[in-house]
């Protein structure tokens, strides 16, 4: 990471920063323009209430005290304005080529997966970021993780998250799998003050909110004009090790997986199969004269062996969040210590299991090391190339001249109605972008497609939408 220096804040920087702490006078009633379409449900806005008048409802900030109008929710809230150039700057420096500026600078890339047993069998695809926790914990190189676990731990998947506390290498398990709702987990972040040395796991949203109280924290001009919230992520802070972050394309809104099983027959308890989350054990017999790009497609499996097709521009209503379709982040979190996902983690189609890894810090790096030297984790290079000009093609001839250049998902509806009128034109679209599952282009180019995608199909007209209704607006400094 890069040193603990900042270049001086230009004085229109100044302006804007001062024009946001105006805005964060109005206490909680300015917190609320944000959360109307922009947020991301991190649970921040909680920890940084002094007097616990804010709560997560429904996972959506809601006030339920008294507010003092301190501001601290809106001034901390990584939607309202993000200073990425100063992140960027003071953390990782500059990004200098293509690679760079799509993952973020980075020590290392990889692929990999859990060597133990339990571990793959039991975690998220590859079991690398649960191998991690572990390794952390058994090590002594951090005391306590903050990450989320899931209410029905007997089931075989389940995605009611809640959050957990592991303080030993075996808790760490409680956390294994994706849970495919946004799920806050900065809302308990004041728990974590009794540690001397602990790590945060959360997708890109969590990792951008600590990364704000940060560098609020570190960069002496943002502290003098932030002076209260400085104060206040100096004590949530201080003991923080590392933030690992695990990528995410999107996630669907609270309660949305619980309308689609509702719709489709399926009760949560008979699932053995969510997209790519299963046990590794089934995955020859599922997987049977099949390949990992059919894998990984939308899909539900019930016990009774039935597969059930998942669609979800047929479930925009129960599963569309806004705050996710305006994240700035395009899939890989760049602004993580180490971030770990499944897309650019495919070398072979016949194959599956494997873990994309791009790590920032340093340390982590020899962690990684040191994990692979001891027998726990298999790592491999990261397919670079495969399909690049296929992917370039696609990217410069066919999404930025003719597939997206309308608003196809109906974002523009969304915003004035409330109500999704997708274009008939977005599946036959959906139906053209095959590119990216039939093997010719993997890895790291499939990882940049899918980017492309998120980029052009959903965030830029998310956020054209958002200016033309004159709605809040994320600022990006």
């Amino acid at each position: 990471m890069a040193g603990l220096s900042f270049k001086k804040l230009t004085n229109m920087e100044k302006e804007k920063l001062k024009k946001h702490l105006e805005i964060s006078k109005a206490g909680f009633p300015a917190l609320e323009k944000v959360i109307g379409f922009s947020c991301s449900a991190c649970g921040l806005c909680v920890s940084l209430c002094p007097t616990e008048a804010i709560e997560m409802r429904d996972n959506i900030p809601t006030l339920v005290g008294e507010c003092n109008k301190c501001g601290f929710c809106y001034q901390g809230c990584p939607r309202s304005f993000y200073p990425l150039s100063r992140i960027k700057e003071h953390y990782f420096g500059e990004e200098q080529n293509e690679i760079e500026k799509r993952v973020g600078r980075h020590v290392a890339r990889f692929t990999s997966r859990s060597l133990t047993d339990e571990i793959f069998e039991k975690g998220a695809t590859g079991g690398t970021t649960t191998a991690l926790l572990h390794y952390l914990l058994e090590k002594g190189i951090v005391n306590a993780i903050l990450h989320l676990g899931t209410i029905h731990p007997d089931y075989f998947l389940c995605h009611h998250a809640k959050t957990i506390i592991s303080t030993r290498p075996e808790e760490t398990l409680r956390g294994s799998r994706s849970k495919n709702q946004i799920s806050p987990v900065l809302h308990d972040l004041k728990k974590m003050s009794g540690y001397d040395r602990f790590a945060v796991v959360g997708l890109s949203c969590s990792v951008e909110g600590i990364r704000k109280l940060q560098v609020i924290r570190d960069d002496p001009e943002m502290r003098e004009i932030f002076k209260g919230i400085a104060k206040i992520a100096e004590n949530l802070l201080k003991n923080l090790k590392f933030v690992i972050a695990v990528n995410c394309f999107a996630n669907t809104k609270y309660g949305a997986i619980d309308k689609i099983y509702q719709k489709l027959g399926i009760k949560e308890e008979d699932v053995i199969k969510y997209a790519e989350d299963t046990k590794k054990t089934l995955y020859q017999f599922l997987n049977e004269g099949k390949n990992f790009l059919w894998y990984v497609q939308d899909g539900i499996m019930t016990r009774d062996g039935k597969f059930h097709p998942l669609n979800y521009y047929d479930f925009l209503e129960e599963t569309m969040s806004m705050g996710c379709m305006v994240c700035p982040s395009f899939i890989v979190c760049k602004e993580g210590d180490v971030s770990i996902g499944v897309t650019a983690s495919d070398t072979k189609l016949q194959e599956f299991g494997y873990n994309s890894v791009f790590i920032r810090h340093p340390e982590l790096k020899d962690v990684f090391e040191s994990m692979v030297k001891e027998g726990k984790l298999f790592r491999r290079p990261m397919w670079d190339n495969r399909g690049e000009y296929r992917r370039k093609f696609a990217e410069r001839f066919i999404f930025e001249r003719f597939a997206f250049k309308k608003d196809l998902m109906g974002f523009g509806s969304f915003v004035k109605t409330g109500k999704w009128t997708v274009s008939q034109d977005m599946y036959k679209s959906s139906e053209s972008l095959q590119s990216g599952r039939s093997g010719k282009i993997m890895g790291l180019q499939r990882l940049f497609l899918t980017q492309t995608v998120k980029r052009k199909l959903m965030y830029e007209h998310a956020l054209n939408s958002l200016k033309e209704n004159g709605k809040f607006l994320t600022e990006i400094l």
